[in-house]
């Protein structure tokens, strides 16, 4: 007589429990994002949030914001936000903070107008010594954190303040506007394809250092420092010329900054550029999630700056508060990068 069969099928979910395993997951639940969209929203869902926006205020506004005027007026009140961002980018590249931009940038404005006003020079000799000044603080910066090994986020913080304590020295905390040479005014009036020239000007300083960053040893060299700082130095690279020399770029990219500022209010003022460190480091970090997440890249970063400042036209076409503004701002700033990061679960 045979034997009965008595084995019975068992699910693959009950064999692993018997065995000690982990079950796998029942279909139909706790099923993860497909690897292939995971990748898509990392690398574009900043951009779909922008698109989203752009539709959204086009929607709201479509007589006001759609319009090649508006665009116009965003991307002129933009130009030395983005200067001051895509400067930025470069020592955020190697692990390096700068907190004294904003400051940097109003006290050499206020050294060129000054230059002008006080001294009789020309714009252009003004423009050239105030790109030597800023060159020179930069490098003085990135020596002292370089060599120092101390933290770029304290030395930076207490250079803005002495920045900020010269600025108020050279101005007697009073605007300048008497004295300005009208070529230098002229610099944020003047247009070249219907966009004024600051917007070109912007346009200009991006396209360098993306060439810079992408495209040269020093940029490779500087992503090695951001690497690893002890590998790049192990491998003949001296990291703290590297570093140096990214502050130096900063120092630069903050007196154009100020010129631009100076140049469209025809005047300097007191913290005429305090107001950007925030939004310009919000740039840097939203433009960390576009296309290459989690690394820091220049065209990155114009995007995060335009989204920023799209959303800031939109608002205050709709006759928004400054303070729901800046709500508004953060939520989305938030939602965008979370957005970006939707392919990491699980």
């Amino acid at each position: 007589m045979s034997t009965p069969n008595t084995e019975t099928a068992v699910s693959p979910q009950a064999a692993a429990v018997a065995t000690g395993g982990n079950p796998p997951p029942a279909r139909g639940f706790g099923r993860r994002l497909s690897p292939n969209v995971g990748v898509f929203f990392q690398r574009y869902g900043v951009l779909i949030a922008f698109l989203l926006v752009i539709l959204f205020f086009s929607l709201e506004k479509p007589h006001a914001f759609p319009t090649l005027t508006n665009l116009r007026a965003v991307l002129s009140g933009m130009a030395a936000l983005t200067v001051l961002a895509a400067v930025l980018t470069v020592p955020m590249i190697m692990g390096d903070f700068d907190l004294s931009v904003g400051f940097n940038a109003q006290v050499l404005g206020a050294i060129a107008v000054t230059l002008m006003a006080f001294d009789g020079l020309s714009a252009g000799t003004a423009i050239i010594v105030t790109l030597l000044i800023g060159g020179a603080i930069g490098m003085a910066l990135g020596a002292l954190i370089a060599w120092s090994r101390v933290s770029a986020f304290v030395i930076t913080l207490g250079a803005g303040i002495l920045l900020q304590g010269v600025e108020l020295r050279i101005t007697d905390g009073k605007t300048v506007f008497s004295g300005l040479s009208n070529s230098y005014v002229q610099i944020a009036n003047h247009k070249l394809l219907s966009f004024t020239l600051p917007v070109w000007i912007a346009l200009v300083v991006c396209l360098v250092l993306w060439y810079v960053t992408r495209h040269t040893v020093l940029g490779r060299y500087m992503a090695a420092v951001g690497g690893n700082q002890e590998a790049a130095r192990l491998s003949g690279i001296n990291v703290e010329r590297m570093r140096t020399a990214g502050f130096v770029l900063v120092g630069i990219g903050a007196v154009i900054a100020g010129v631009i500022i100076t140049s469209q209010a025809a005047s300097a003022y007191p913290n005429s550029a305090s107001g950007l460190l925030i939004p310009a480091y919000a740039g840097v970090f939203l433009g960390a999630a576009v296309l290459r997440p989690g690394e820091f890249h220049i065209w990155g970063t114009l995007i995060g700056v335009l989204f920023m400042s799209i959303i800031q036209n939109g608002l205050t076409l709709m006759n928004y508060s400054a303070s729901t503004t800046n709500v508004i701002q953060g939520c989305v700033f938030i939602a965008a990068v979370l957005m970006s990061r939707i392919g990491n679960r699980g």
